[in-house]
């Protein structure tokens, strides 16, 4: 595998891989709504290095983790490295009275799950039912792909994917600790040419690898209390990708398990997954159809108030996953190793 590097640059902790790296963000029970009135939320700040490996990804307009030409459409994708900073957070406004919340940014559960959607939306606390919510996703830092991926000898052109949608969430459902999330995006590509350069497809073929659409996710947790201040939560996700190519649309099933240990001083979450993706159609270059099994392992840690900071926490997350696709050019890894601090008020 040929393995490039580039230059250090500003980057933001976004990539298709890593929602991949999956950390049960309820495990550090940072959700509940406050008893008073006001603003409250976190900011979180720091560094992360990244080696990546993808034939479909460019990067963001921050910074480019893809390799911009390459040799040949059937074979596994080369390394890049990159060191880069972030900034992220989320601002909430509670009415204590009526137990509900206005938000605004990127939760801390969806933080820890390298989920980088924004939302925005409302959550409210229902007596011992549980706390509904509902919010609008947005592409806060639009994904740069290549506008063909299978472009060959010469560089390819990146092009933006936004995406939309809502979401609808569950938690402490009638009083347990049980959690369901709902939600629907639609997928949007700038310049979707995918196949194009390769001659010897037909119109209706090229159309087949359009990787524009919706995606329906809806997932399920429950967590299992252990020794006080520690916990497995489970989860179950199922994935809907309805593109408007039948060789890009797949489902896929997500199982994962999370362990967390929480103390006034620190907590601790360690998560394994396991994703297995069936795509729709045949794919028309390869002859055959796309299977991909994802591995993922990660550890995070947060310190609390270090140098006796109030209100401050340092971070320090490892995580990784393989993508492995029966068509070798749809491969992909990633590790990451990521520092940071992160304020709560």
């Amino acid at each position: 595998m040929k393995v490039t590097r580039r230059n250090t640059r500003f980057t933001l902790a976004s990539t298709s891989m890593v929602a991949a790296l999956t950390i049960s963000g309820n495990a550090l029970a940072m959700d509940k709504i406050p008893e008073e009135d006001g603003l409250s939320g976190f900011v979180l700040l720091g560094a992360s290095y990244t080696d990546f490996a993808s034939n479909m990804i460019e990067g963001s307009d921050a910074g480019d983790v893809g390799t911009d030409r390459i040799d040949s459409y059937t074979e596994s994708p080369g390394s890049e490295h990159t060191v880069g900073g972030f900034f992220t957070g989320e601002l909430k406004y509670t009415f204590a009275e009526t137990r509900t919340q206005l938000f605004l940014g990127n939760t801390l559960e969806d933080l820890v799950r390298y989920d980088f959607a924004f939302q925005g939306g409302i959550r409210q606390e229902v007596s011992d039912k549980g706390t509904l919510s509902g919010s609008i996703l947005f592409s806060g830092f639009p994904t740069n792909i290549w506008a063909d991926p299978y472009l060959t000898g010469e560089d390819r052109e990146d092009t933006e994917r936004d995406s939309s949608g809502g979401r609808l969430g569950w938690s402490s459902v009638m009083g347990t600790a049980l959690e369901v999330n709902l939600s629907h995006r639609k997928q949007d590509i700038d310049d979707e040419r995918s196949g194009e350069s390769i001659p010897s497809l037909t119109v209706e073929e090229i159309e087949q690898l359009s990787r524009e659409g919706d995606q329906i996710t809806f997932d399920a947790s429950y967590k299992f209390g252990l020794a006080p201040g520690q916990a497995f939560i489970p989860k179950i996700r199922y994935n809907n990708f309805d593109l408007d190519g039948a060789a890009m649309s797949r489902e896929r099933f997500d199982l994962e398990l999370a362990y967390a240990l929480q103390t006034p001083r620190y907590s601790l979450v360690s998560t394994i997954s396991y994703a297995k993706s069936n795509h729709d159609g045949m794919n028309p270059i390869y002859d055959k159809t796309e299977k991909v099994d994802t591995y993922g392992l990660s550890f995070t840690g947060f310190y609390h108030q270090p140098f006796d900071l109030k209100g401050w926490s340092a971070m320090a997350s490892l995580a990784g996953a393989t993508a492995d696709s029966n068509i070798d050019f749809y491969d992909a890894d990633i590790a990451k190793f990521t520092l940071g601090m992160m304020y709560r008020f």
